[in-house]
């Protein structure tokens, strides 16, 4: 009897213990949670209050030196640019649900160093015009810049987007000139979805349409006679209208021209529709490279390709690195020289690579690229002055850069541009 009440009175306290700490655990969880959720968002709250309150005294400094001399403030984190196609390599937006915020407002990113405060915690919108400051909720926004799209932004000369033109105004001819920049214009464009920028390319109609953009400084043309050069074409092309009397159905895509209607533009690229051809050349002289027509037409550099990808949309990428030349000999060369190195890229993968004869660009960059003044997208000329070739396209991006991109940087751009326009097709 003994024995038994003893085992007894021991599991009931045994199980009064458990119970009491059970409970206590139970306790401590609710109360704890609780308690830690609360003080985490007044930390959080006193955070927000105090970064406000820290930028609202910089605004206010930084106006004040406008009227009374430098006070030592300066505006703090990015300044925001927006998205024309004359500042293609440094435009910056941020967009908040359909608002859109750019030119006259600042980003300030957490991480940010702010003077005599430490580190924000928080990423913030701050006109220093008006006074305004919008803190931004983490994943409730994007920032988008040439980044987002391209992955190499080094050199690059323009770049012929649709994503850089604001949503609502792709058949708004007032506010799209406005939106492009005094040196571009956008010529015989119609304005709708054949002849016109959609959401996803510009489109060429194939017989007037072209974008003209100046580009005649000196510092400008040095960059490319030095460096050589990168251009891309990314999208759909089909056919478009010819001037050419040879029968090989030449349509321009590109060229680099002197604004004289009446004169031929130099730095050509084309199809040869009937050859299955991308045709290029820079012009004057002769002088055969790899890949050269012949040698009584060394300047034409001409690259077979399956001209049934272009009307499904590819991805075209051609450079010249005059950075270094070496010696070449070719028995079709008809002296010898030194060369420049070429390439032609398809959809990230290499197709061609060569010489390029070093003599020919030099004669372009001497005698040729000191009088033109103008790119001109969509268009070129081939076989004499005033004639012109267009081309039908839906161009989801057109990209010139004043270098030669590596065979890494051209599969970067391939890939963050193909990724980019699955984006805006979704």
């Amino acid at each position: 009897m003994k024995k038994n009440e003893g085992i007894t009175l021991i599991a009931l306290i045994i199980t009064i213990i458990i119970l009491i700490i059970l409970t206590a655990i139970t306790l401590n969880n609710v109360i704890g949670t609780d308690l830690i959720g609360f003080a985490t968002k007044g930390a959080e709250s006193y955070q927000i209050a105090s970064e406000r309150e820290y930028l609202e005294q910089n605004v206010l400094l930084v106006q004040a030196g406008k009227y009374i001399g430098n006070v030592g403030a300066e505006k703090l984190g990015d300044e925001l640019n927006e998205k024309r196609l004359d500042n293609s390599s440094n435009w910056h937006v941020i967009k908040v649900n359909d608002k859109t915020y750019d030119t006259g407002w600042n980003y300030i990113k957490s991480g940010t160093e702010l003077k005599d405060y430490g580190q924000a915690k928080n990423d913030w919108l701050v006109n220093y015009a008006t006074g305004e400051i919008i803190q931004l909720e983490k994943d409730n926004y994007m920032s988008l810049s040439p980044g987002d799209m391209l992955a190499i932004k080094d050199s690059l000369i323009l770049n012929v987007d649709s994503s850089i033109i604001d949503e609502g105004v792709e058949n708004n001819q007032g506010a799209l000139e406005k939106q492009l920049g005094e040196n571009v214009k956008l010529v015989n464009f119609d304005y709708n979805t054949e002849s016109g920028l959609t959401n996803t390319s510009f489109n060429f109609d194939g017989k007037d349409d072209y974008i003209k953009v100046q580009y005649d400084k000196k510092e400008q043309k040095d960059a490319l006679a030095k460096n050589g050069f990168t251009f891309e074409f990314y999208g759909i092309w089909n056919g478009g209208t010819t001037a050419s009397t040879n029968g090989n159905e030449y349509k321009g895509i590109f060229c680099y021209w002197n604004g004289e209607e009446n004169k031929q533009a130099q730095f050509r690229f084309g199809i040869a529709k009937k050859l299955n051809q991308i045709i290029w050349n820079a012009g004057y002289d002769k002088s055969c490279s790899d890949f050269s027509s012949d040698t009584n037409n060394g300047w034409n550099q001409r690259y077979q390709i399956d001209l049934e990808e272009l009307k499904k949309g590819a991805y075209i990428t051609i450079t010249v690195d005059t950075t270094n030349s070496y010696p070449g000999e070719v028995e079709k060369y008809s002296e010898k020289g030194d060369f420049y190195n070429q390439a032609v890229y398809l959809n990230g993968k290499k197709l061609y690579g060569g010489k390029y004869n070093k003599k020919q660009w030099d004669s372009f960059c001497e005698k040729l690229l000191p009088s033109l003044k103008y790119f001109c997208f969509g268009r070129s000329s081939m076989d004499k002055d005033g004639s012109w070739h267009y081309s039908k396209m839906n161009a989801y991006a057109l990209r010139l850069y004043s270098r030669a991109l590596s065979e890494e940087e051209v599969i970067k751009n391939y890939e963050k541009s193909v990724e980019y326009h699955s984006l805006l097709t979704k």
